[in-house]
């Protein structure tokens, strides 16, 4: 169904529709709130909350940004106050059984490798993961991360220039040397 139908239905009170709406954004949400909190129980509250949130403020969505830009804002905020109330924590992810398959090996190798990535971003100044979060994970232009965080486009751009200079040189030994 077309997403102007829903929020209508969905303004006026028609819960199947907000269920709709919900489903079609609650993984690019909860990816959003996990990479900015760093913890999937975290991550779930502050999606759950942005998703309550945007429900209740339904009504007052004017439509100046794209509902999914919109919806971007509140998880965004909704995973920043987690972050101001807690500071964000790591977890390991299991290990695979002792004696592993080259398909195990590969498995071990990639889960090592997200870990990295994933301590990584925690490292980077709040404002600065926010950004490659929206640009690099979830593939938002420049535009849209504008309005997302409230700042001007240039703001974006800077921020996550000094984000992917930090990640390169905290990364720099996944890089293949030249020769």
């Amino acid at each position: 169904m077309d997403e102007g139908i829903l929020i209508a239905a969905s303004r006026r009170g028609d819960a199947a529709a907000y269920d709709a709406l919900v489903g079609a954004y609650q993984d690019r949400i909860y990816q959003v709130t996990y990479r900015v909190t760093g913890n999937p129980e975290d991550a779930s509250d502050a999606a759950q909350e942005a998703f309550l949130k945007a429900f209740r403020s339904l009504r007052a969505f004017r439509g100046d940004a794209a509902f999914g830009t919109w919806l971007h804002r509140i998880a965004v905020n909704a995973a920043l106050d987690i972050v101001r109330r807690r500071p964000p924590q790591t977890r390991d992810l299991p290990d695979a059984a002792a004696t592993p398959t080259d398909a195990q090996d590969r498995e071990l190798e990639r889960r090592e490798l997200q870990r990295r990535i994933h301590r990584a971003m925690l490292t980077l100044p709040t404002d600065q993961r926010v950004a490659v979060v929206l640009r690099d994970v979830q593939g938002l232009a420049y535009g849209e991360i504008a309005s997302v965080l409230q700042v001007p486009v240039g703001t974006v751009r800077s921020r996550l220039s000094r984000a992917r200079e930090a990640l390169r040189h905290l990364l720099a030994d996944l890089s293949p040397v030249a020769e």
